[in-house]
Parts: C-alpha cells; structure tokens; sequence
C-alpha cells in the first residue's frame, strides 16, 4: 500500500473520504453528495484500486490512510479489557473477524461478541467508527501504554 498524497484524488473523490471517515454509508454518502450509491461504491473501488488496498476491511483501511495527519481527538476509554482493546487493534489494522479469530485463537462469533461490548464501551456504531477511534489514539501504541499500565498483554506485533 502506498501514502494517499501519492494518490490521486479528485474534488469529489474527496468528498467521498470526507464522509466516509465520519462513518457514513454508500447510501448516506450519495444523499449527501446527491449521487447514487452505486456511483459512490465506484469511487470507492477506484480509490482502493489506487492506493493498492486490495484486501481485508477496505473501508477501514482506506479511512486509516485519511486519517493519519488528523490530530487525536478522543481520550481513550479505560474500560475495554484487554480482549477487546487487542481486537480493536486489530479491527484498526483492517483485519476481518475471521482473520481476528485465527490471530486471538477464537471464533470470528466470539470476535463479534467483544466487538459489540467494545462499540457499547466506547460510543461508537461501527467498524470503521471504531477504527477511528484507535487510530486517533496511536493505533497499536495505544494498545500498548494501556497494557503496559495493567501489565496484562505484550506489544501487538
């Protein structure tokens, strides 16, 4: 995968991000913009194609990217154990449940289990949301200065 500032990125195509990084739809996008969804998923398709995303959770991952220069906005939340802090680590990284699962030793419904306790947790409604979040607080270093405090979970590779 490559830097978005080597991508090219139309007016429009950042529109897109612009929503797309507040948590928004295909279908909430298009209203917005007053384009149809249809024509939304093209843009993002073009867009994944562009920065060489071509697995995982594209959206979070593409949302990562836009991201990354924002400054951090959010004061971590103390309350995630440490279960669902390493899976938001790795829902922030772009993995699917299935992959998660295989990392963690569990099964992608376990995974969904501690993604729902997460979201409750931390105020956010979505993968992407919760990707966000972590990202805002430094992504794996994030996962690390609250583990290291408790001294329950290594470094995330």
């Amino acid at each position: 995968m490559i830097n978005l500032d080597q991508v090219k990125v139309t007016a429009r195509d950042q529109q897109i991000l612009n929503l797309l990084v507040q948590g928004c739809s295909n279908k909430e996008i298009g209203d917005q913009l007053n384009i149809s969804p249809r024509t939304v998923k093209q843009h993002l398709r073009e867009l994944f194609f562009r920065a060489g995303i071509l697995d995982g959770r594209k959206r979070v991952k593409l949302a990562r990217y836009v991201h990354e220069d924002e400054s951090k906005v959010v004061t971590p939340c103390a309350s995630l154990n440490p279960m669902e802090s390493q899976i938001s680590i790795l829902v922030c990284e772009g993995l699917t449940n299935r992959e998660i699962g295989k990392i963690c030793g569990t099964s992608k419904e376990v995974i969904k289990y501690h993604l729902r306790r997460a979201f409750d947790k931390l105020g956010v409604w979505s993968r992407l949301e919760l990707a966000m979040y972590v990202a805002s607080h430094g992504g794996k270093d994030w996962l690390f200065e609250r583990c290291s405090s408790s001294g329950t979970l290594e470094r995330a590779a």
